[in-house]
């Protein structure tokens, strides 16, 4: 007895379960992060940038953030499902193409505004469809869209901007306000609410979460995985349409190369707010955040005057960042599943 009471506890030292605390310790929650990181951001900018730590700025990165913000829900619930949307940015450019065509030719803006809406729907029902139903890659099928969707943009408006001219509701969705709250950052703010409210208090949401878990157990347990998949990648195009309403009212014209590159910048903010690339873990909570820090991020450079190719630069860096904190995520998943 006295000589294996020592083996006992050996063995128990080397056991999967006795290793859980030390996995513990370097576990991380993606939230407090970011929340300590935006805070430093401003700070480190306050400090150096006397214009930037004034309201009219603070109103300025929210308006600018909304696009990022509209398109990141509609990707973090593809992404919980263990898929990517690539084809957000030349979504967000062609339904602004087809908005801006509808307009010049005569046709009021509250019909243009539902047409456009059920444009994107549409976009975003082709790659559920690939996806969802015939169960293609969705990398592939994304990058395909990515250069499809930009290109019809590009034959549809034959490369050029097309101008809004006179069009108050457009500019008002656009740069308008309610008040003292910019009207863009109002539409993003409801799109959150309800993208949160979804994810977390219906059985769609948790639908979503078991898809991205498991397709086959969701399967298994009844869920129709194809609707799922299909479901989120619509909501995904709808989300985008939206987007390109906003964006050509803050812009006065519809411009086919309009998006280009915001895919990244939003799967970034996705990953680096803790929703995991494989799917069934995560959530709208930290992506907020993640489009937030990202936006004072860039707001701070352009006060300091960085050039945009810096920016770039520094967006990839994230980009990295981001993947590798997706795989710490994926890591300590596993590690507590032990």
């Amino acid at each position: 007895m006295a000589i294996s009471t020592p083996q006992t506890t050996n063995s128990a030292k080397n056991t999967p379960a006795a290793q859980k605390p030390a996995a513990k310790i370097v576990s991380f929650s993606p939230k407090v992060t970011l929340s300590i990181v935006l805070v430093l951001l401003i700070i480190f900018f306050a400090a150096f940038q006397p214009n930037f730590l004034t309201i009219e700025n603070f109103v300025n990165i929210l308006r600018l953030q909304t696009v990022p913000l509209i398109l990141a829900v509609g990707m973090t619930m593809v992404v919980l499902t263990g898929g990517a949307d690539l084809s957000i940015g030349s979504a967000l450019a062609l339904s602004g193409i087809i908005a801006g065509s509808l307009y010049q030719a005569g046709v009021p803006a509250v019909a243009v505004i539902a047409i456009t809406l059920l444009a994107g729907m549409t976009l975003g029902l082709l790659n559920g469809v690939l996806v969802g139903v015939l169960g293609m890659s969705f990398f592939v099928v994304t990058l395909g869209t990515l250069s499809g969707y930009r290109s019809l943009a590009l034959v549809a408006s034959e490369g050029k901007s097309i101008q809004l001219g006179d069009a108050p509701l457009f500019l008002q969705i656009g740069d308008g306000s309610l008040g003292p709250v910019p009207i863009p950052v109002l539409i993003a703010a409801i799109v959150v609410a309800l993208g949160y409210f979804v994810l977390a208090h219906t059985s769609w949401g948790r639908k979503i979460y078991a898809v991205g878990s498991s397709r086959e157990a969701a399967r298994l347990a009844g869920i129709r995985v194809q609707r799922v998949l299909l479901s989120v990648y619509v909501t995904s195009g709808l989300l985008a349409a939206l987007a390109s309403i906003i964006q050509m009212g803050r812009l006065t014209s519809a411009s086919p190369v309009v998006g280009t590159g915001i895919e990244l910048q939003v799967i970034a903010a996705v990953l680096l707010g803790g929703t995991i690339m494989s799917g069934g873990s995560g959530g709208l909570g930290g992506t907020v955040m993640a489009v937030l820090m990202m936006g004072v991020l860039q707001n701070g450079l352009t006060l300091s005057g960085v050039p945009d190719f810096w920016q770039g630069a520094i967006t990839g860096t994230i980009l990295i960042v981001a993947v590798y904190m997706d795989h710490v995520q994926r890591r300590r998943r596993g590690l507590g599943a032990v």
